[in-house]
């Protein structure tokens, strides 16, 4: 992972995009209760709780390439 500033919200965003196609279908899989504006607080919290880390959340997406 990278130390770049951001790349965690960056990494989610493209997960959303590539994997589940938007934020509200990642979001429904996993089903997070938040929709819209609040999808974006919670986001980074709930792949903690589910992944363990937004670094684990990134390579469990990498393998199921």
């Amino acid at each position: 992972m990278s130390n770049e500033p951001g790349w965690d919200a960056k990494a989610i965003g493209e997960i959303a995009a590539d994997h589940y196609g938007n934020f509200t279908k990642m979001f429904e899989h996993h089903d997070w209760p938040e929709r819209g504006q609040d999808m974006m607080r919670k986001v980074q919290m709930h792949v903690k709780e589910q992944y363990g880390s937004i670094a684990a959340f990134v390579e469990h997406h990498k393998a199921s390439q």
